[in-house]
């Protein structure tokens, strides 16, 4: 006799197995029609499961005749593989490799900044030597997390490559130094948000997009500084244009959209600064008589 299913929510295609089990189990149950704009997604998902869990399963030697077979029933227009080869990485001649992050690029991850992991530091370093565009959003910007990045921000400006970069004055945090070095040393293009009683910026994200839309990105607690890349306690998720696509998407299309918002000011150092120094000052307390309205400061690890 199959072992009734536990109570709880689920998203599963029903199955004969699957079947057998609720048909063991009491209690009420909500079964609905598959919405046809989303069977694409669900089925192709219940498809790979199922050739993974069974890959898994047989001889290793086996295994690129047993996907043949499998593309042959379907009458896929995928190409055959071709002796199970992966193509890892194109590079102009004269150009070292770009070194590979830890994790595969088709992967996500969790990383926490623990002992025996890779930092989120190191990460985003190798991340930045194989991007071809990076867009960063943290509520502010320390000159010490620049200085962990100088290398990847060089190898950037080297490449052509302008970084854009999307920071607040909220609570005064942000250090105008690195916004200047950004700017002036790397060629990244630096938007801030002035805050004033408007809703404030926490968000703390990276996107690295790549010509060969293997694009990646990292959201969570970490802002640009030493504390939060190397051994704060931060947790980031990465994610993956292959494993994450929606995401990746809604990624691509909120940061721009705040690119494009008037409460996002591009920073000139030669022109900008005084008025910047003035805002952080008012943001953290430092300056009497000021106009904005004063933030209680709380405690961040980055």
């Amino acid at each position: 006799m199959s072992a009734p299913l536990p109570d709880g929510l689920y998203e599963s295609v029903i199955t004969p197995r699957l079947q057998k089990r609720l048909d063991a189990t009491l209690g009420s149950r909500r079964i609905v029609d598959l919405d046809p704009t989303l069977a694409p997604e669900i089925l192709g998902r219940h498809i790979g499961d199922a050739v993974r869990r069974h890959l898994e399963s047989v001889d290793p030697t086996e295994r690129l005749e047993v996907v043949e077979r499998f593309l042959e029933v379907l009458k896929s227009d995928t190409d055959d593989l071709a002796g199970g080869s992966i193509l890892q990485s194109i590079y102009p001649t004269g150009r070292a490799e770009p070194r590979r992050p830890s994790t595969p690029l088709s992967e996500g991850a969790l990383l926490t900044n623990a002992r025996d992991e890779p930092g989120l530091g190191n990460e985003l370093a190798l991340e930045m030597e194989s991007a071809d565009e990076v867009d960063l959003l943290c509520a502010f910007v320390k000159f010490t997390g620049v200085t962990v990045l100088a290398p990847q921000f060089k190898l950037l400006a080297d490449r052509g490559i302008s970084p854009r970069v999307l920071t607040t004055t909220y609570m005064g945090a942000t250090d105008r130094r690195a916004l200047d070095v950004l700017v002036n040393d790397y060629g990244a293009q630096v938007k801030v948000r002035f805050e004033k009683a408007s809703t404030r910026l926490h968000a703390k994200a990276w996107l690295f997009r790549r010509h060969s839309s293997f694009d990646t990105a990292y959201v969570g607690s970490s802002n640009l500084s030493r504390a939060a890349l190397v051994d704060g306690l931060e947790w980031n998720v990465r994610l993956s244009s292959v494993a994450h696509a929606a995401q990746l998407a809604k990624f691509r299309a909120v940061f721009d959209s705040y690119w494009n918002l008037a409460d996002f000011e591009l920073y000139n150092p030669a022109t900008d600064a005084e008025k910047l120094d003035r805002a952080l000052e008012e943001a953290g307390g430092r300056k009497s008589g000021s106009e904005l309205p004063q933030v209680s400061r709380r405690s961040y690890v980055g």
